[in-house]
Parts: structure tokens; sequence; C-alpha cells
């Protein structure tokens, strides 16, 4: 544990791959998905692991501020920097390192996510603690993953030269990032040595982030300082935050920055972003197994997953592959393969009728 280094939990998402589950009004990151805990609650217990609760931070959305307190009573009410509106990444970002560059100017800390699971903590421990003496020299360090099969839905880091270890870890030079491949790419980098899977985990000074939200969102820097000279006045922070460009830290500052201020840090984390029931399906079983949290009897059935509201009994025949998720007011039946169009039953829920909507 540092006594220095702060975390940012990033909680703010909607994640609607995984609906019928995950709602607008409580979200993937906030749902007992594994372990009978919630992914934010396992977030914020790696967090503690290298921090104390005092220099963790939880940035989400205002509507989930009460959720974050009764699930991480730990975490001082101050530190939970909630956002008026969605604006992606970069202006979240944005937004905390001002926060945290008035409490602590200089600081480093690491971006963390609350829907990112991690079955490794040991390896990440070292690696964000090894990435944080990186950054404090006034770099980007990130902490990204040895791909484990050809992802097409992921970014990739292609890694240059190797660097000075820190605390005895590997360092390389970053080449360049990859946005998400096609299938015959993806191949080709799951094959190499030189490219990892893109996790975001960031590991930066605030001041240094600051200063390149001068260099290349000039404007949503503007808006920030404009928050500052406020001292975070509530009416302020919503009229300015709600006007910042919404675009993603990705596109708005790291492909921006010189390759050689970005350090890489490889490693085996045991990282799933559980983006859909798929990789929520892969990570807790065998692809070839069932998983069913109730009592089941499955006749020539395999890979599938039901999740239901009740404890009631479930029978498979003959089905493969499927993902089946039962809610009090909806059901989902999905091809496992077809998970990540989920989102698509969203957006045409979004557009329908009031009735419907309630469903989102």
């Amino acid at each position: 544990m540092s006594k220095d280094l702060q975390i940012l939990v990033l909680a703010g998402g909607v994640g609607t791959r995984l609906w019928p589950m995950s709602r607008k009004r409580l979200p993937k990151q906030f749902q007992k998905l594994v372990d009978q805990k919630t992914l934010f609650e396992l977030a914020v217990a790696r967090a503690r692991k290298l921090a104390p609760p005092r220099n963790i931070f939880v940035a989400t959305n205002r509507e989930f501020s009460k959720i974050v307190k009764a699930q991480a009573p730990m975490i001082p009410t101050k530190n939970i920097i909630a956002e008026p509106a969605f604006r992606d990444t970069a202006t979240c970002l944005g937004f905390a390192a001002a926060i945290l560059e008035k409490r602590n100017p200089g600081g480093v800390f690491a971006v963390v996510y609350a829907d990112h699971l991690i079955r490794d903590e040991k390896a990440f421990t070292k690696k964000v603690c090894a990435a944080a003496e990186i950054a404090r020299s006034g770099k980007i360090a990130i902490v990204e993953v040895e791909s484990e099969f050809p992802a097409t839905q992921f970014g990739w880091a292609e890694v240059a030269k190797r660097l000075p270890d820190a605390r005895g870890q590997r360092v390389f030079a970053l080449k360049k990032f990859i946005e998400k491949p096609k299938l015959p790419q993806a191949k080709k980098f799951h094959a190499s040595k030189r490219h990892f899977w893109n996790t975001g985990l960031f590991v930066w000074r605030s001041d240094y982030l600051l200063s390149k939200f001068q260099a290349h969102l000039p404007e949503t820097f503007r808006r920030l300082q404009n928050v500052l000279a406020a001292n975070f006045s509530a009416r302020v922070v919503r009229r300015e935050y709600s006007a910042c460009q919404k675009i993603s830290v990705d596109f708005a500052i790291l492909e921006k920055v010189p390759p050689n201020e970005i350090a890489i840090l490889p490693a085996k984390l045991g990282w799933s972003d559980v983006g859909t029931w798929e990789s929520l399906k892969n990570e807790l079983s065998k692809v070839s197994e069932n998983l069913i949290e109730n009592d089941f009897i499955a006749l020539d059935a395999s890979g599938n997953l039901v999740k239901t509201a009740t404890k009631k009994f479930v029978a498979l025949v003959g089905i493969k592959d499927l993902i089946v998720v039962e809610t009090a007011d909806a059901l989902l039946v999905c091809q496992k393969g077809k998970s990540g169009e989920i989102k698509k039953v969203v957006q045409k829920l979004e557009s329908g009728v009031a009735a419907r909507r309630r469903l989102i």
C-alpha cells in the first residue's frame, strides 16, 4: 500500500450489452455478477490494497452516488466525484484530474474500472506500483495485458524497445495504439510478442494530464478552469461539464501524446472487461460447461448460460451456446456469439414507446 498514490475508480457506465440485468438505474458494475459481490465492490477491494480509503476516489454519474456510498461506505463522501452528465472518458478524467490536482498538486493517480474483472490481484498491485514510479517522472504509464485470444472487440498497443525495469517489472516504450482490428490482423497481434490488449489502466500525474488537456483539448480545459475558479460550485459544474466535448480520452489525448512519453507494462492479470454475457460466461466457467446458478438438469446441452430472477429449477434439452437471462420484467434469449448485439435491443427500446423505455 502506498501513502501517496491515489486511485480513481471509474463507475459511471451503463453496460447496455448486459441487459436485461444491467439498467440505467442499476448498471452492471453495481450488480452481483461474480462471487456474490458487485464488480464495483471487487474494484474497491483491489484499490484498498494500493491506497488507504482517503486516497481512493470514485467518478460516477450523480444518479449513482447513493449506490456508491452504500456499496463502499469506507470511502469519504468528498471523494465521490459526481458527474452531472454523460460526457465520455475525456471530460470525466479531466474533471477528476482538476479535483485531485487542487487537493494534491502533482500527485500520481491510477485509473481503474468498476466493471473490469481482475483475478490475479497480486500481479495487478505490483504492476500499478511500478507504473506509479514511472508516472512520477512525468510520463503516462499503462498496464496492458497479454492477449488470450485474437480479440476484435478491444484496442491493442504495440510496443517498441525495452526500457529499464521499474520495481522489477518489464517496461517497454510505446510504438503505437491500434483501434479494434479485423480478425486477420487480430490473429497476427495475438501471435506476436509485441502486441497487448489496451486496458485503459492508466497511471499519471494530475498536473501532467491537465497539461495535455490544455494542449489537445483546449475548450474542455478552459471549462475545467472555470470550474476551478468557481471552487467547484455545483451550478458552475453543471453548466461547464455539460458543455464539454463528448469524446474518449483515447482519441482526445492518448493518440496525440508523443509515444516517447508513454510507457507500457505488460501483464498477466486474469483480466476481463465483462463487456458481454459471453465474456462473463467464459470468465466464470469452461467454454463447454453450462453456467447456471439454480438446480438444473442438462441433456445433450453445453456452453449455455442461464440466469433467472428466482431459484426455479432449470432443464436444458438439446441446446448449445445460448444465453438466457430472466428478470422480473424481461426475458433475453440470445446465441452466445451474438451477445455483443444486445446493445441494439436497448437502442430500439430507447427509441420506442414510453411503455418500453421503462425496460432500460
